[in-house]
């Protein structure tokens, strides 16, 4: 959900940096204005609802992810300072522009790493992280990591689409041209390097094969009726494309983690249920 609600306002923060002309990058952030804040909600609650309901989990998953993780709330912390002062300071609007995409860029990337880390697999010794807090900053994870960002600037590209006019359009025109064939082909490149490294992902594919080339599938169509609906007069379908295509790729990735991240989840706790009781 909060890939969804948050990924286009942080693809628009990504885009900044490419927006020479002041007037569109305020337009740009206008569009985002309303919603950019109260999507990072999402953020609390899944770090409430995996301590409050999986506490051995959270105890596990934190200390495995801590460098992506504080390094993320600092990029959020620099998205939200800049975005309260680029209005109150005319003359250094700019580098607020500046501090607010290089935010947005950092906190996309490093959602990445945490879904790379998470696909690569965690260490876990007895009921405790057992690795080191930079296994998550392997080659894979970074990977991941620069697949999310264009996926996030393919929602922010086509939010501005929906929600600007004229010289904003033409601009997020031309970087969906760009940004979506990067990301299909680091989304793919992804795909198979998890596919030939991780035994799980291997595993998934031959369990659920049929299930999996559907939602690869219907992925291609949505890719497909994006490209065919830039710079025609639906502005909603780019959006509504590009939300399924990612929603379907959040899919496919739960059906190849889902019991990885089930045996990090459930195990610990049942584990310590049996001890207790014995």
């Amino acid at each position: 959900m909060y890939v969804l609600l948050d990924g286009f306002d942080l693809g628009v923060g990504a885009l900044l940096l490419l927006q020479p002309h002041e007037a569109a990058r305020n337009h740009m952030v206008d569009s985002i204005a309303p919603t950019w804040d109260g999507n990072e909600t999402w953020l609390i609650m899944t770090g409430v609802t995996l301590l409050a309901g999986f506490p051995l989990a959270y105890s596990i998953l934190m200390p495995a992810f801590y460098v992506p993780l504080i390094v993320m709330l600092l990029a959020l912390g620099m998205r939200g300072v800049s975005f309260e002062f680029r209005p109150q300071s005319q003359g250094y609007r700019p580098y607020w522009d500046a501090v607010f995409s290089i935010g947005s860029i950092v906190a996309a990337c490093m959602q990445g790493v945490i879904l790379g880390g998470v696909i690569q697999g965690v260490t876990i010794r007895g009921d405790a992280f057992g690795g080191s807090v930079f296994d998550c900053l392997r080659p894979f994870p970074i990977l991941c990591a620069a697949s999310v960002l264009f996926g996030y600037i393919v929602l922010g590209g086509c939010w501005l689409y929906l929600k600007t006019t004229e010289a904003s359009r033409h601009f997020a025109e031309r970087t969906l041209s760009l940004a979506l064939p990067a990301f299909l082909m680091l989304f793919v490149l992804a795909c198979l390097t998890a596919a030939f490294t991780q035994p799980e992902v291997r595993a998934a594919w031959k369990t659920h094969t049929v299930s999996l080339a559907t939602i690869v599938g219907m992925m291609a169509l949505a890719a497909i009726i994006l490209v065919a609906s830039i710079g025609k007069r639906s502005e909603l379908r780019p959006l509504v494309a590009a939300v399924s295509m990612v929603g379907l790729g959040i899919a496919g990735l739960a059906v190849l983690i889902l019991k990885s991240i089930l045996s990090v989840v459930l195990t610990p706790e049942r584990t310590r249920g049996k001890e207790e009781s014995a």
